[in-house]
């Protein structure tokens, strides 16, 4: 007979999951939407469809229980996808009451026993969002009190409507979400139109200047990250650091509060960068990039968790998938933190590459997708899009090794690591 806690793990590597972010008015992080799916076809090969949701349910609890994703959301909140059926299920009840948001959408109330059904669990400590919300009609005016947050789909809002069901919303005051926000022209829209959190990858989308060039600050932190990862004598070093008075401040900064075991107070460019290390410096200053060298503020910076996710999320591939090769784990984590950078800076991804000096694999892979660090490039913008289709073939190179469930352990422990990175930070 086999151990459960293998059928456990087993099963979990069939598990897909995604995540897209839930900012606030400042672009803050409030929570993520999580995807979960059976296996890599969004099927469970059950005829029977409650059998089905069942085993859905199981899946997303041991999820939370095997990979721990309770625990590497802070203060965000995790919503999830519901229907009917699973919420009938006794499962749903092992979630984690305190960060989980159970999102149901409101077609699915016509069953009548579903709301019972919710006005329990929420008695019982859940917390509910409605999705699927256009125009409050009789329909929705009795579940209003068991939502705290209400979503809207503006891509499928006319314009014309979308101001009308947004004052009218606003009347329950609940959380109200919009949801496929793609530029920051329709964010800024949202926002005057009463909208409280925003959902969609506008943050992350590069807004294309040709022929910009870098700043004077962005060319000094470019060049002390590249005479840090020359391993550049100390002396160099310490005269670089001094034409960024900025960038003192902000080192002496986070080696005080990191601390790394000191115990004086460090206060030369010399002992921080002893105390800290070199490859941890190379790391905060690349992530310092998106701050144009000013202080790294990973709870109000959508695109520098991105960036820090991204960086540390490709480590964790090569550590998985090619774990003799070492030597490969810092450029990875550079072209995950670079692929952010054009969105970043305002700029095209061949113009940050002609500034910018990088690895030839570096290059290649942020270019044109090409080589091993390419590949895995390909397969983190697939993952990021929650695009199963496309995430398919590319985790078939890896043979048994590439599963669904690999990127969802990989994912839980980037985003355990990138709130580490903003607690230091703080």
């Amino acid at each position: 007979m086999s151990d459960p806690a293998t059928q456990t793990r087993d099963q979990l590597r069939q598990v897909f999951i995604g995540r897209q972010p839930i900012l606030d008015v400042d672009q803050g992080l409030a929570g993520y939407e999580l995807l979960f799916r059976a296996t890599e076809d969004n099927s469970a090969h059950i005829d029977n469809a409650s059998a089905a949701t069942a085993a859905t349910a199981d899946v997303v609890c041991k999820a939370f229980g095997e990979l721990g994703l309770a625990n590497v959301f802070g203060h965000a909140r995790a919503f999830i996808n519901v229907d009917a059926l699973f919420l009938e299920s006794d499962l749903v009840e092992l979630l984690p009451k305190d960060i989980v948001v159970l999102q149901v959408d409101i077609a699915a109330f016509a069953d009548p026993l579903l709301l019972p059904r919710c006005q329990e669990l929420k008695t019982a400590g859940y917390a509910f969002s409605l999705s699927g919300v256009i125009d409050p009609g009789e329909q929705f005016w009795p579940l209003v009190d068991l939502a705290t947050w209400l979503k809207v789909d503006i891509g499928s809002v006319p314009r014309d409507r979308l101001q009308s069901s947004a004052r009218a919303l606003g009347t329950t005051r609940r959380t109200l979400i919009a949801s496929r926000v793609e530029s920051q022209t329709q964010m800024e829209l949202c926002r005057l139109l009463g909208f409280h959190l925003f959902q969609g990858y506008y943050f992350a989308r590069p807004v294309i200047v040709e022929g910009r060039k870098l700043d004077a600050s962005t060319q000094g932190l470019l060049r002390l990250i590249k005479l840090v990862a020359e391993d550049t004598d100390q002396a160099v070093l310490d005269a670089a650091f001094r034409t960024e008075p900025a960038l003192v401040i902000n080192l002496l900064h986070l080696t005080n509060s990191v601390g790394a075991g000191a115990r004086m107070r460090i206060t030369s460019v010399r002992h921080a960068i002893t105390t800290l290390g070199r490859r941890q410096l190379q790391r905060w200053l690349q992530l310092l990039l998106f701050n144009r060298g000013t202080n790294v503020d990973l709870a109000h910076n959508p695109l520098l968790q991105l960036a820090a996710l991204r960086g540390r999320f490709m480590e964790l591939l090569v550590e998985k998938l090619y774990p003799e090769q070492r030597d490969l784990r810092d450029p990875a984590f550079i072209t995950g933190l670079m692929s952010v950078v054009p969105a970043a800076l305002g700029m095209s991804m061949t113009d940050v590459l002609a500034q910018v000096s990088v690895g030839n694999d570096v290059r290649l892979a942020l270019s044109r997708r090409e080589g091993t660090l390419g590949q895995l490039f390909a397969l983190t913008e697939r993952y990021d899009d929650n695009d199963i289709d496309g995430i398919r073939p590319l985790l078939a190179l890896y043979g048994e090794a590439g599963t669904p469930g690999l990127l969802g352990e990989i994912l839980a422990q980037a985003l355990a690591w990138v709130q580490q990175l903003g607690m230091e930070a703080n």
